[in-house]
């Protein structure tokens, strides 16, 4: 059963990988590109990976895959966002037509105000925490001298570096919203896969537009989420967010009003899961 889970990844992998090179030859921008070597290849890492972590012998070759696999969730999508961002705001950039364009004028960014929407509380710990558990999973190991250097990177990044400390959201969260939220992320990503490859392989030309939402979520934990789950679904990247404007590039926009919904429908669920007694009220009907 393992060799068969095992090999299923891998095949699923290697044919994301192969869309993702197909995409980059058939795309006709660099906007439209990084839909395919961002997203698709990326997953297809995943999925190796998680064929990988599922054949390891040792429990810390496992804890060192999924380390892979977290950093490639956290990290992929912000990628993706800063190189459509620098694309779409250089003049020297040749961009396709597209459908629907509403990205404004660059605005001017307010440096030093302090984030909003949550609180540091146990922050630092948690921060520590993050980086002994990352450190433990890169050596694969608990020896004396790996677990003493993981509490030194963790205490003197925690403190050397204040900035990088989360924010305690500011709401409650619900374990049960927390489950349906990812299992719709999951079929998302897995019905995107199947448009874009769609696309791909049948050599349509996309349709792609920029359209501007305007959000409800308050804190940046729930908006980084946001952002994060829209540019790692296939065929859409979060550009640029401006107070509560948020930029989407869209790689083949069908329904503009189908499509704001279905993004509506993810900020509900995730102030559902995270969001404060506010943000709910604010959602509520009637």
């Amino acid at each position: 059963m393992i060799d068969v889970l095992a090999g299923t990844a891998i095949i699923v992998g290697s044919g994301l990988a192969v869309l993702a090179g197909l995409g980059l030859l058939r795309f006709p921008d660099v906007l439209t590109r990084l839909h395919a070597s961002s997203k698709a290849a990326t997953m297809g890492v995943i999925a190796t990976t998680f064929a990988a972590a599922v054949e390891a012998d040792t429990l810390g070759a496992v804890a060192l895959l999924v380390l892979v696999i977290g950093l490639l969730f956290l990290s992929a999508p912000i990628g993706a966002s800063l190189l459509a961002r620098a694309a779409a705001r250089d003049p020297d950039t040749q961009l396709v037509a597209m459908v629907r364009n509403d990205l404004g004028p660059v605005e001017p960014e307010h440096a030093g105000s302090a984030p909003s929407g949550g609180s540091q509380g146990m922050a630092p710990a948690f921060l520590a925490l993050w980086l002994v558990i990352v450190w433990v999973a890169l050596f694969a190991s608990l020896t004396p001298g790996v677990a003493i250097g993981a509490v030194v990177v963790g205490v003197v990044v925690t403190i050397a570096l204040p900035g990088l400390r989360p924010r305690r959201p500011s709401g409650i969260v619900r374990p049960l919203a927390v489950i349906r939220l990812a299992g719709h992320f999951v079929w998302s990503v897995i019905a995107a896969n199947i448009d874009v490859a769609k696309t791909v392989i049948v050599g349509r030309a996309p349709r792609p537009a920029i359209v501007e939402i305007e959000l409800h979520v308050e804190s940046p934990t729930e908006t980084a989420l946001l952002m994060n789950m829209i540019t790692f679904t296939p065929g859409t990247v979060a550009l640029e967010l401006h107070e509560r404007t948020l930029s989407v590039h869209v790689l083949d926009l069908d329904d503009t009003e189908s499509f704001v919904a279905e993004l509506a429908k993810l900020e509900r669920m995730i102030i559902d899961a995270f969001g404060s007694p506010r943000e709910r009220a604010e959602l509520s009907p009637g």
